[in-house]
């Protein structure tokens, strides 16, 4: 028996593959790879976290994570303009953003970082972030259960670093325009940190990227931070009020109570200028909320509100590991700042 073909069908399903192929050509994905170099031109190692892509046209993120090795690929990027980010939180390097880098169809583009240095010595132990990482590996494997005091609270004592989760990307303060304005007038004195200057560098200690410390009782809480000013906090856990005369202060008055196994700490009474949450007034209420679900594990999310200069609330999340087998080292921040009068900007200043 002869077949016969029907050629028109065939025609068509030819034609249909053709267009089928030009269609995956014309929307092949690109790629974009590169390394974190330093100011020196070498690799940047140490730093895994990831390298984000936000696609301009869509808002569509992407990400890929960089290795130990100081190098990165971000891959199925649809042609467009990008902008790049890599945020971590060390003393020896600033992040790093960068708009309207392109990618065409189907291109690998190479594309370095040039990481500049931040607001450390360059000396061994100086960054947080990598002696963070240093602890975390000689800490080893800590799951399970975390510990629990006499009266059956989660225990958070112990000695905690920030762990740079990229997955808890920072949130920017919704601000009113006036806010915004001083802001950017500020961004644009283009002042040191002011731990530059041996003052406080947060509002609350949940926040900053340095080694610290808690010590918790029933009644309160105690946290003990290396390199910052005055270096120390107190949280109290006896259900007091804030106290009705109260002077603005850096770090406010904080009082804990617990919500089943998270221990939620509420802190007012800040001046106008402390560092941490931008431009603010001293109506500013910082609530966080203290998790442990492991053994070597907690999250801290940290809540703002200041109806005064914000547009709304913003919360932060922030991940600390424990570790074990180290302390809390001594810091004289003053020590060695023997000629201040000759800094370009010998006074630090929280506003305009």
């Amino acid at each position: 028996m002869i077949k016969i073909i029907n050629c028109s069908r065939l025609f068509h399903f030819t034609l249909f593959l053709a267009n089928l192929m030009l269609i995956q050509t014309a929307f092949a994905q690109g790629s974009i790879t590169g390394s974190l170099i330093d100011p020196n031109g070498a690799n940047i190692t140490g730093l895994n976290q990831d390298v984000i892509l936000i696609n301009t046209g869509t808002n569509e993120q992407y990400s890929g994570s960089t290795n130990l090795e100081g190098n990165f690929t971000v891959t199925e990027l649809p042609a467009g303009s990008y902008n790049l980010s890599f945020l971590f939180r060390t003393a020896m390097y600033q992040s790093y953003s960068e708009e309207g880098v392109l990618i065409s169809d189907g291109e690998t583009l190479q594309h370095d970082l040039n990481i500049e240095w931040s607001i450390n010595l360059g000396t061994i132990g100086d960054d947080p972030g990598m002696l963070a990482i240093d602890m975390l590996r000689d800490s080893g494997d800590l799951t399970g259960a975390p510990p629990r005091l006499f009266d059956g609270k989660v225990d958070f004592s112990g000695m905690w670093v920030d762990t740079q989760n990229p997955e808890y990307a920072p949130q920017q303060p919704p601000y009113q325009s006036w806010a915004a304005e001083m802001n950017d007038e500020l961004r644009a004195m283009n002042f040191q940190n002011p731990g530059a200057y041996c003052l406080p560098q947060s509002a609350v200690m949940s926040t900053d990227g340095f080694p610290w410390q808690i010590i918790q009782t029933p009644d309160m809480l105690i946290q003990i931070m290396e390199f910052v000013t005055p270096g120390w906090r107190q949280v109290f856990l006896d259900g007091r009020e804030m106290p009705e005369l109260w002077n603005p202060s850096w770090q406010g008055h904080s009082r804990g109570h617990w919500e089943g196994d998270t221990l939620v700490v509420v802190s007012t009474g800040f001046n106008d200028y402390t560092p941490g949450f931008g431009i603010h007034t001293d109506n500013m209420i910082v609530t966080e909320r203290y998790a442990r679900p492991q053994m070597g594990r907690m999250l801290v999310e940290v809540t703002v509100e200041d109806p005064e200069a914000l547009t709304d609330s913003y919360t932060n999340v922030y991940e600390h590991g424990l570790v074990l087998g180290e302390e809390i080292l001594e810091f004289v921040c003053a020590e060695g700042n023997t000629d201040p009068a000759h800094w370009e900007q010998p006074v630090w200043q929280g506003r305009p």
